[in-house]
C-alpha cells in the first residue's frame, strides 16, 4: 500500500519489550537525554602542518597536505569581499568576482567555460564578508591547466559592457527571489540594523544597488584590489608541496605588484537597548523571529568559550532553545542559535519559527534564555555535551572536500594561527564553566536587537503587547514606529 510504513523485526520486538517494561522508564530516558556523558579526551584532528611562502610579488601560498584525497582543491582568495565595496556601491565585490571568467585577453566567456570543462572540474566563486574565493576541484594530473585556468581568469579578466548586463540582471533577479524567503529577509536586516553606519553593511545590498554598478566601477574595483600582495592561493590534497608550488610560480610570478594597504576596521558597538523591529513579508505564514547582537572576532580569547556556549544554547534539538520553545512550550517549530565571524567582529543570533499568536511569549522567553546564561553558566553536563558535540562534529566536516576547502580558506583569508587548525580540539576541550560564564556575561549582557518578519495584520494583533515597534518595509525602508500602551 501507498505510503505504508514496514518495520524490521527487530524493532518490532523492542517495542514490545519496552511496552512489557523491559526497557528504561520515560523519566529515565528523559533523565539520560539531558545528562549525557561527558565528552571523551581526543587526540588533535591529525592535520598536517601547513606549508606556506611568499613569492617575491607578495602572492602568499599555502599548501595543505590531505592524504588519500582523490581531488586537488585549487583556491585564489582575495582579500577583500562585501565589506570593500564602496559605500555608494554596495554589491561591487559580488559583480566584480561574477565576472571573473567572464572572458579574458586570451579566450571568450565560451572558451573558459570549455576550458574548464575539458578538466573534469567544478569552479565556483564565492563572496564573503572579508574576502572573495575562486576555487577549482580537480584531479592531480590536471593541476597545471587548472593553474592556467585561474591565472587566465583572475590575471587578465575583460569586463565587457554587454556580458556585465546579463550578470548584474541574474543577480538582481536572485535577490529578488531571496526576498520570498522570510528567513532571508529576517537575517539581512538583522545585518542591516547592527552594521548601521559600519562598512559591513555594505554586504546586505538589495536589487536597486545594482543598477549603479557599471565596467568603469567593477574595473575600479579590480584595480585596487585585486593584487598579488592582496591575494592567498591555497592548495589542499595529496600533493607535492615543493612541486605544485613551482607550478605557480611559474603562472603568477608576472602578476604585478603595486602598492596596498588595507586599512584595520573596528568593530561596531553591540546593540544595548530593547529594540522590536517588524519587517513586512506578505508570503510569510508563521512568524520568523530573530534575535541577535555583535560579539567577539574568531581571533578574540573568548572564541572558543562561546563555540561551546552557543551550543548549548541553541545549536541542536536537544539544546536549551528548543527544548523550551518548542518541546515545553509549544511556542516554535523550531529554535536555534547560530554565530558567523567576520575580520573585525562576529555576529550571534537566535532564529525561531513560530505561529502568530506565540510572537511576544516566544521573545521573552528567548530573551530570558540569553539573560539566563548572562547571570549564570549552563550546567556542568551541558558544556560537557555541547563539548563533546562539537569535538564529534569537527572530524566529520573536516572529511569533506568542501569543509576541508573552507576552514583552510578561511584561515588563510583571515590570518588565524594554528589554534584553528591543528588544535581546535584541544582549545575546545579545555573550555570550562568559568570561561563560559565570563563570555556569556560578556556577549549576551546587551540586549538583543529584535527583528520579527511576517504579515502586515499581525501588528496590531501579535505585537501590541510591546512597548514600541519598528515596522518596515520588505525592502527595509522604515514605514512607521508603533507606542503601544501597557
Amino acid at each position: 500500500m501507498r505510503g505504508a510504513l514496514r518495520f524490521p523485526r527487530w524493532a518490532v520486538v523492542l517495542a514490545a519489550a519496552w511496552a512489557l517494561g523491559f526497557g528504561p522508564s520515560l523519566e529515565a530516558q528523559e533523565r539520560y537525554r539531558r545528562t549525557p556523558p561527558p565528552a571523551e579526551t581526543r587526540q588533535g584532528l591529525g592535520l598536517a602542518a601547513l606549508e606556506s611562502f611568499e613569492m617575491a610579488n607578495g602572492l602568499k601560498v599555502t599548501v595543505a597536505f590531505r592524504t588519500g584525497s582523490p581531488l586537488v582543491t585549487l583556491q585564489l582568495i582575495i582579500g577583500a569581499g562585501e565589506a570593500d565595496s564602496p559605500a555608494e556601491l554596495p554589491g561591487a565585490a559580488s559583480i566584480t568576482a561574477r565576472m571573473i571568467g567572464r572572458g579574458s585577453k586570451l579566450l571568450s566567456g565560451g572558451q573558459i567555460d570549455d576550458l574548464i570543462e575539458s578538466l573534469g572540474a567544478d569552479y565556483s566563486a564565492t563572496v564573503f564578508m572579508d574576502y572573495t574565493v575562486f576555487k577549482l576541484e580537480v584531479l592531480p594530473e590536471f593541476v597545471d591547466r587548472a593553474l592556467l585556468a585561474l591565472r587566465l581568469m583572475v590575471l587578465e579578466p575583460v569586463f565587457s559592457e554587454r556580458v556585465l548586463a546579463t550578470v548584474k540582471r541574474a543577480t538582481a533577479f536572485e535577490q529578488t527571489d531571496r526576498k520570498k524567503d522570510p528567513e532571508f529577509v529576517g537575517w539581512r536586516h538583522l545585518l542591516r540594523l547592527l552594521f548601521e553606519g559600519h562598512p559591513y553593511r555594505a554586504g546586505t545590498y538589495g536589487e536597486e544597488a545594482i543598477k549603479l554598478i557599471g565596467s568603469k566601477e567593477v574595473q575600479s574595483f579590480y584595480s585596487r584590489h585585486y593584487l598579488p600582495n592582496n591575494a592567498v592561493i591555497v592548495v589542499s590534497g595529496n600533493v607535492d608541496a615543493a612541486a605544485v608550488s613551482t607550478k605557480i610560480g611559474e603562472h603568477f610570478s608576472a602578476w604585478t605588484r603595486r602598492a596596498f594597504s588595507r586599512a584595520q576596521v573596528p568593530p561596531p558597538p553591540p546593540n544595548g537597548r530593547e529594540r522590536i523591529c517588524f519587517v513586512e513579508n506578505a508570503g510569510s505564514q508563521d512568524a520568523i523571529i530573530f534575535a541577535g547582537n555583535v560579539i567577539m572576532d574568531p581571533a578574540a580569547p573568548e572564541y572558543f568559550p562561546f563555540l561551546v556556549l552557543n551550543q548549548a544554547l541553541g545549536g541542536a534539538t536537544h539544546s536549551r532553545l528548543f527544548m523550551n520553545l518548542r518541546e515545553s512550550k509549544g511556542y516554535a517549530y523550531y529554535a536555534f542559535s547560530e554565530a558567523e565571524f567576520y575580520r573585525s567582529c562576529g555576529v550571534f543570533w537566535v532564529k525561531a519559527r513560530v505561529t502568530p499568536e506565540f510572537i511576544h511569549p516566544a521573545v521573552g522567553e528567548i530573551v530570558r534564555e540569553l539573560k539566563a546564561l548572562s547571570l549564570e553558566s549552563a550546567p556542568a553536563v551541558e558544556i560537557e555535551e555541547a563539548k563533546a558535540y562539537l569535538v564529534g562534529n569537527l572530524p566529520l566536516k573536516l572529511e569533506s572536500l568542501e569543509g576541508f576547502s573552507e576552514w583552510t580558506a578561511r584561515l588563510a583569508a583571515l590570518g588565524l594561527d594554528s589554534g584553528h587548525w591543528n588544535r581546535i580540539l584541544e582549545n575546545i576541550m579545555v573550555v570550562n564553566i568559568e570561561k563560559v560564564l565570563a563570555a556569556g556575561r560578556k556577549y549576551l549582557s546587551p540586549a538583543p536587537l529584535v527583528v520579527i518578519v511576517g504579515r502586515r495584520e499581525w501588528i496590531l494583533d501579535s505585537l501590541a503587547d510591546f512597548r514600541v515597534v519598528e515596522v518596515y518595509d520588505s525592502n527595509g525602508a522604515l514605514k512607521q514606529t508603533i507606542l503601544n500602551r501597557r
